[in-house]
């Protein structure tokens, strides 16, 4: 499945512009290259302070272009020995740019970066090492977010349901996000070095700073600053510089009092619109393909407890044909809908090929569910019905929740949109 999984990756990584510099490190380290006055350490002392920087230089020179020359160049510094500051100008020259605002609305890059920060802050005799440990310890997390959204938003369900991160990770990559990163780096040919940092398995104190970088930055980014300088207090990691590092704290925590973190909240129906554009454009190859890019999707964002595709079988029953949710796995083999009318609501959305909502499905006679239903779903609240029809309605689409959530007109109205988007997959 991890193979799947970075195949779509890389397909992604190869339509793109990668992801993106910080638009005043990429001014700042263009003034230095015009100076002309510049070392290697110079230069490297600024490309580490951001990602995509870091990540071009180190593939480029482990790259078959250099690699007689690389020999696992793991250093910033290193390699620009080899590629040389010409080279440097190109990569910046193009790379795609973020600037502060759109820096806001990405927490894994902006977390990411402050990792860097604090590692170079708080491990100043091991600087360039200390920064790119904890700048690639996150690649997994970063590309997955950048070019596996719908999986994120699976793995995020899978969580915030009860499931142990890691496992929910391997139930939808293939890996954790920490081996995906892993893979990533090998398919870039980065050096050992650093893919054992990533993978936890190399340099302890380098995955130490890793890790402590990173959780440090989490804590800052969410304005945890006490915890912050808790963790900063009782560490033992060696060449620690406390007190640089309680410095960057206190900074921190003046310019967040400062300037609040602009909270950035997308409305549902826009995502959904969004998805739709998307998936038009994408055309997926199966049912089932398409209905696992679009209800992970419904049920973070439209806060649904479950989603399901129903699809008529010979005997004429309606069963589930792809589901995503809670409790999805039992359902699969108990809840089907007879082919034969019932005064249920689901029978009256496929006779009358109409869309069937209930707002409180505690006030339905039990009669007006499938058989089982109640038993099985007894915690519904909420339930919507959309039938699939070209000429006579052959599938449904089903979403329930289990809490207050009312479905504005202009969410309901995205949701039927993406329905349609099913309609190549039945009957004509």
């Amino acid at each position: 499945m991890i193979e799947k999984t970075l195949d779509k990756l890389f397909a992604a990584i190869q339509i793109s512009q990668g992801l993106p510099a910080v638009e005043s490190k990429v001014a700042a380290l263009l003034t230095t290259l015009n100076e002309g006055h510049q070392t290697n350490q110079d230069l490297a002392s600024q490309v580490v302070e951001d990602f995509a920087l870091t990540q071009k230089v180190l593939k480029l020179a482990n790259s078959p272009m250099y690699a007689p020359f690389a020999e696992n160049t793991a250093s910033v510094s290193s390699a620009l020995q080899i590629v040389g500051a010409d080279a440097l100008l190109h990569v910046v020259l193009g790379t795609k740019m973020v600037d502060a605002d759109q820096l806001d609305e990405d927490p894994v890059l902006a977390k990411t970066l402050l990792a860097s920060e604090v590692a170079r802050n708080a491990f100043p005799g091991r600087l360039e090492e200390a920064a790119v440990a904890a700048l690639m310890y996150n690649l997994g997390d970063l590309v997955a977010n950048k070019y596996l959204p719908e999986e994120v938003v699976r793995i995020n369900t899978l969580v915030a349901g009860g499931s142990d991160a890691d496992m929910a990770a391997r139930k939808v990559l293939g890996a954790t996000v920490s081996e995906l990163g892993a893979e990533v780096a090998k398919r870039w040919q980065l050096p050992h070095e650093i893919i054992s940092i990533i993978d936890g398995s190399g340099d302890q104190d380098l995955v130490g700073i890793a890790k402590f970088s990173t959780t440090v930055s989490a804590l800052l980014h969410d304005g945890k600053v006490e915890e912050a300088g808790a963790l900063v207090a009782v560490t033992e990691l060696p060449g620690t510089d406390k007190s640089k590092l309680a410095g960057l704290i206190r900074d921190k925590a003046e310019m967040s009092g400062a300037k609040p973190r602009k909270l950035v909240e997308t409305a549902s129906n826009v995502v959904l619109d969004d998805l739709h554009q998307r998936l038009s454009d994408e055309r997926k190859r199966t049912i089932e393909e398409l209905a696992g890019a679009i209800f992970p999707t419904f049920c973070n964002t439209l806060g649904a407890t479950r989603c399901l595709l129903f699809m008529t079988i010979k005997s004429g029953d309606f069963c589930i044909r792809y589901g995503f949710g809670k409790g999805i796995d039992e359902l699969k083999s108990k809840l089907k809908i007879s082919g034969e009318f019932k005064p249920t609501a689901f029978h009256a959305a496929i006779k009358n090929n109409v869309d069937v909502s209930i707002t409180d499905v505690a006030k339905l006679n039990a009669s007006a569910l499938p058989e089982g239903y109640r038993q099985w779903l007894p915690y519904v609240t909420k339930l919507l019905i959309l039938p699939i029809a070209n000429v006579h309605v052959s599938g449904l689409l089903y979403c329930d929740w289990e809490s207050d959530k009312e479905l504005r007109l202009d969410e309901l109205e995205a949701v039927k949109n993406l329905r349609d988007l099913f309609l190549p997959f039945y009957p004509q």
